[in-house]
Protein backbone atom coordinates (compact mmCIF):
# COMPACT_ATOMS: atom_id res chain seq x y z
CA UNK A 1 0.00 0.00 0.00
CA UNK A 2 1.20 3.15 -1.15
CA UNK A 3 1.73 6.10 1.41
CA UNK A 4 -0.68 8.29 -0.57
CA UNK A 5 -3.29 5.51 -0.15
CA UNK A 6 -2.33 5.07 3.97
CA UNK A 7 -2.84 8.70 3.97
CA UNK A 8 -6.08 9.27 2.74
CA UNK A 9 -7.10 6.04 4.56
CA UNK A 10 -5.55 8.62 8.01
CA UNK A 11 -7.89 11.66 6.68
CA UNK A 12 -11.00 9.69 6.08
CA UNK A 13 -10.89 8.24 10.00
CA UNK A 14 -10.09 9.67 13.07
CA UNK A 15 -6.39 8.64 13.70
CA UNK A 16 -5.15 11.75 11.93
CA UNK A 17 -1.07 12.01 10.58
CA UNK A 18 1.88 10.61 13.00
CA UNK A 19 4.51 12.74 13.87
CA UNK A 20 6.76 10.46 11.34
CA UNK A 21 4.40 11.11 8.37
CA UNK A 22 4.41 15.08 9.08
CA UNK A 23 7.89 15.20 9.20
CA UNK A 24 7.87 13.25 5.69
CA UNK A 25 5.69 15.51 3.85
CA UNK A 26 7.16 18.32 5.40
CA UNK A 27 10.49 17.22 4.07
CA UNK A 28 9.12 16.75 0.30
CA UNK A 29 7.44 19.89 0.11
CA UNK A 30 10.80 21.72 1.06
CA UNK A 31 12.82 19.76 -1.17
CA UNK A 32 10.10 21.12 -3.92
CA UNK A 33 10.15 24.48 -2.93
CA UNK A 34 13.97 24.06 -2.77
CA UNK A 35 14.50 23.01 -6.63
CA UNK A 36 11.80 25.89 -7.67
CA UNK A 37 13.90 28.41 -5.63
CA UNK A 38 16.75 27.21 -7.66
CA UNK A 39 15.30 27.13 -10.82
CA UNK A 40 13.78 30.69 -10.59
CA UNK A 41 17.81 32.30 -9.46
CA UNK A 42 19.20 30.56 -12.33
CA UNK A 43 16.73 32.09 -14.40
CA UNK A 44 17.05 35.22 -12.99
CA UNK A 45 20.81 34.55 -13.48
CA UNK A 46 20.64 33.88 -16.94
CA UNK A 47 18.19 36.73 -18.23
CA UNK A 48 20.55 38.88 -15.99
CA UNK A 49 23.57 38.17 -18.22
CA UNK A 50 21.82 38.10 -21.29
CA UNK A 51 20.50 41.78 -20.74
CA UNK A 52 23.88 42.54 -19.95
CA UNK A 53 25.44 40.73 -22.96
CA UNK A 54 23.16 42.60 -25.50
CA UNK A 55 23.59 46.00 -23.15
CA UNK A 56 27.45 45.01 -24.34
CA UNK A 57 27.05 44.34 -27.47
CA UNK A 58 24.63 47.11 -28.41
CA UNK A 59 27.61 49.49 -26.93
CA UNK A 60 30.01 48.41 -29.33
CA UNK A 61 28.32 48.23 -32.24
CA UNK A 62 27.20 52.00 -31.95
CA UNK A 63 30.59 52.65 -30.75
CA UNK A 64 32.58 50.88 -33.11
CA UNK A 65 30.43 52.24 -36.58
CA UNK A 66 30.84 55.84 -35.33
CA UNK A 67 34.68 55.55 -34.89
CA UNK A 68 34.95 53.74 -38.30
CA UNK A 69 32.91 55.78 -39.93
CA UNK A 70 34.32 59.19 -39.16
CA UNK A 71 38.18 57.94 -39.17
CA UNK A 72 37.64 57.08 -42.64
CA UNK A 73 37.22 60.64 -43.25
CA UNK A 74 40.28 61.93 -41.68
CA UNK A 75 42.10 64.46 -44.19
CA UNK A 76 44.26 66.95 -44.20
CA UNK A 77 43.06 70.66 -43.97
CA UNK A 78 45.15 71.64 -47.02
CA UNK A 79 43.66 68.87 -49.13
CA UNK A 80 40.38 70.93 -48.90
CA UNK A 81 42.44 73.86 -50.27
CA UNK A 82 42.52 74.96 -46.60
CA UNK A 83 45.32 76.99 -44.76
CA UNK A 84 45.48 76.71 -41.01
CA UNK A 85 48.83 77.69 -39.63
CA UNK A 86 50.28 75.34 -37.52
CA UNK A 87 47.65 72.33 -37.63
CA UNK A 88 47.99 71.24 -40.78
CA UNK A 89 51.17 69.13 -41.51
CA UNK A 90 48.64 66.23 -40.87
CA UNK A 91 45.73 64.51 -41.27
CA UNK A 92 46.03 63.49 -37.69
CA UNK A 93 46.93 65.66 -34.47
CA UNK A 94 47.71 62.92 -32.03
CA UNK A 95 47.63 59.23 -31.19
CA UNK A 96 48.32 56.62 -28.88
CA UNK A 97 46.41 53.33 -27.80
CA UNK A 98 43.54 54.66 -26.25
CA UNK A 99 42.80 58.31 -27.82
CA UNK A 100 43.31 59.37 -31.19
CA UNK A 101 42.82 63.19 -32.35
CA UNK A 102 42.21 64.20 -36.58
CA UNK A 103 40.63 66.03 -38.63
CA UNK A 104 37.43 64.86 -40.22
CA UNK A 105 35.84 65.80 -43.53
CA UNK A 106 32.16 65.82 -41.50
CA UNK A 107 29.21 67.61 -42.20
CA UNK A 108 31.20 69.78 -45.28
CA UNK A 109 29.23 69.64 -48.16
CA UNK A 110 30.37 71.45 -51.02
CA UNK A 111 33.28 72.28 -48.64
CA UNK A 112 31.71 75.42 -47.68
CA UNK A 113 32.14 74.66 -43.72
CA UNK A 114 35.66 72.78 -43.82
CA UNK A 115 37.05 69.85 -41.68
CA UNK A 116 35.84 69.25 -38.46
CA UNK A 117 38.12 68.29 -35.69
CA UNK A 118 37.62 64.94 -34.02
CA UNK A 119 38.62 62.94 -31.21
CA UNK A 120 38.05 59.62 -29.31
CA UNK A 121 39.28 58.61 -25.84
CA UNK A 122 38.64 56.34 -23.30
CA UNK A 123 39.03 57.75 -19.64
CA UNK A 124 40.61 55.64 -16.66
CA UNK A 125 36.78 54.36 -15.60
CA UNK A 126 36.11 52.86 -19.28
CA UNK A 127 34.06 55.35 -20.46
CA UNK A 128 34.94 56.15 -24.42
CA UNK A 129 33.93 59.44 -25.31
CA UNK A 130 33.23 61.05 -28.93
CA UNK A 131 34.21 64.54 -29.32
CA UNK A 132 33.55 66.89 -32.41
CA UNK A 133 35.22 70.69 -32.83
CA UNK A 134 34.02 72.41 -36.20
CA UNK A 135 36.06 75.33 -37.68
CA UNK A 136 34.86 79.06 -36.60
CA UNK A 137 32.41 80.21 -39.17
CA UNK A 138 33.41 81.65 -41.81
CA UNK A 139 33.00 82.95 -45.35
CA UNK A 140 32.10 80.18 -48.18
CA UNK A 141 35.60 81.19 -49.87
CA UNK A 142 37.53 81.37 -46.89
CA UNK A 143 39.95 78.60 -46.31
CA UNK A 144 41.53 79.68 -43.58
CA UNK A 145 40.28 77.57 -40.53
CA UNK A 146 40.67 78.44 -37.02
CA UNK A 147 39.00 76.80 -34.13
CA UNK A 148 38.99 78.58 -31.37
CA UNK A 149 35.01 78.85 -31.42
CA UNK A 150 32.77 77.77 -28.52
CA UNK A 151 29.98 75.97 -28.05
CA UNK A 152 26.73 78.22 -28.40
CA UNK A 153 28.33 80.06 -31.23
CA UNK A 154 26.01 80.74 -34.08
CA UNK A 155 27.30 78.57 -36.75
CA UNK A 156 29.84 76.64 -34.24
CA UNK A 157 29.40 72.78 -34.04
CA UNK A 158 30.98 71.95 -30.77
CA UNK A 159 29.54 68.81 -28.96
CA UNK A 160 30.57 65.82 -26.60
CA UNK A 161 28.64 62.41 -26.36
CA UNK A 162 29.56 58.87 -24.70
CA UNK A 163 29.89 56.24 -26.96
CA UNK A 164 30.11 53.46 -24.61
CA UNK A 165 30.84 52.74 -21.32
CA UNK A 166 32.77 49.52 -19.48
CA UNK A 167 35.28 49.86 -22.18
CA UNK A 168 38.26 47.77 -20.69
CA UNK A 169 41.36 50.09 -20.50
CA UNK A 170 43.93 47.21 -20.21
CA UNK A 171 43.14 46.32 -23.52
CA UNK A 172 44.87 48.85 -27.20
CA UNK A 173 42.11 50.21 -28.38
CA UNK A 174 44.06 51.73 -31.67
CA UNK A 175 46.65 50.05 -33.50
CA UNK A 176 48.76 52.88 -36.49
CA UNK A 177 49.86 51.31 -39.48
CA UNK A 178 52.21 52.75 -42.30
CA UNK A 179 51.45 52.36 -46.41
CA UNK A 180 53.60 49.25 -45.96
CA UNK A 181 51.53 47.98 -43.23
CA UNK A 182 54.35 48.39 -40.55
CA UNK A 183 52.86 49.37 -36.93
CA UNK A 184 53.89 52.28 -36.30
CA UNK A 185 54.24 52.70 -32.28
CA UNK A 186 52.30 54.99 -30.35
CA UNK A 187 52.19 57.70 -29.28
CA UNK A 188 52.70 59.69 -32.34
CA UNK A 189 55.05 62.00 -32.76
CA UNK A 190 55.17 64.59 -35.63
CA UNK A 191 57.10 62.69 -37.87
CA UNK A 192 54.87 59.56 -37.47
CA UNK A 193 51.85 61.49 -37.56
CA UNK A 194 51.83 61.95 -41.58
CA UNK A 195 52.37 58.37 -42.24
CA UNK A 196 49.26 56.58 -40.66
CA UNK A 197 47.45 54.81 -43.60
CA UNK A 198 45.03 52.51 -41.81
CA UNK A 199 44.16 51.96 -38.26
CA UNK A 200 42.64 48.91 -36.20
CA UNK A 201 40.21 49.35 -33.49
CA UNK A 202 39.82 46.42 -30.92
CA UNK A 203 37.09 47.75 -28.97
CA UNK A 204 36.43 45.43 -25.61
CA UNK A 205 33.20 45.73 -23.50
CA UNK A 206 32.78 44.17 -19.87
CA UNK A 207 30.20 45.73 -17.54
CA UNK A 208 30.97 42.39 -14.66
CA UNK A 209 32.97 39.41 -14.47
CA UNK A 210 30.09 37.18 -14.14
CA UNK A 211 29.12 37.77 -17.29
CA UNK A 212 31.88 37.28 -20.41
CA UNK A 213 33.40 40.28 -22.79
CA UNK A 214 32.09 41.28 -25.88
CA UNK A 215 35.09 42.13 -27.88
CA UNK A 216 34.89 44.22 -31.87
CA UNK A 217 37.84 44.48 -34.16
CA UNK A 218 38.23 46.40 -37.44
CA UNK A 219 40.41 47.58 -39.81
CA UNK A 220 39.97 51.23 -41.17
CA UNK A 221 41.52 52.25 -44.10
CA UNK A 222 42.27 55.79 -44.34
CA UNK A 223 42.61 56.99 -47.92
CA UNK A 224 42.75 60.42 -47.37
CA UNK A 225 44.73 60.86 -44.45
CA UNK A 226 47.66 60.56 -46.50
CA UNK A 227 47.65 62.05 -49.81
CA UNK A 228 49.17 64.11 -51.56
CA UNK A 229 47.78 67.60 -50.51
CA UNK A 230 46.66 70.10 -53.21
CA UNK A 231 48.12 73.83 -53.48
CA UNK A 232 46.45 75.81 -50.60
CA UNK A 233 44.32 79.32 -51.81
CA UNK A 234 45.06 82.44 -49.65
Amino acid sequence: MTMLHALRRRLHGDRGLTLVEMVVVTAILGVVLAMVQVTTVTAEKDVGSNATRLDEVQQAKVAMDSMSKNLRTSVLPSQLNGTCSGCDSAAFIAGDVRSVQFYANLNNNANVVGPSQVSYSVSSTGVLTEYVHGPNPHAATDYNYQYTCTAGTTGCVVYTRVLARHVVTSQVLFTYYDASGAPISPPLDATELPSVDSIDIVLKLQQTPAVAPVTLTERVALPNADAVAQASSS
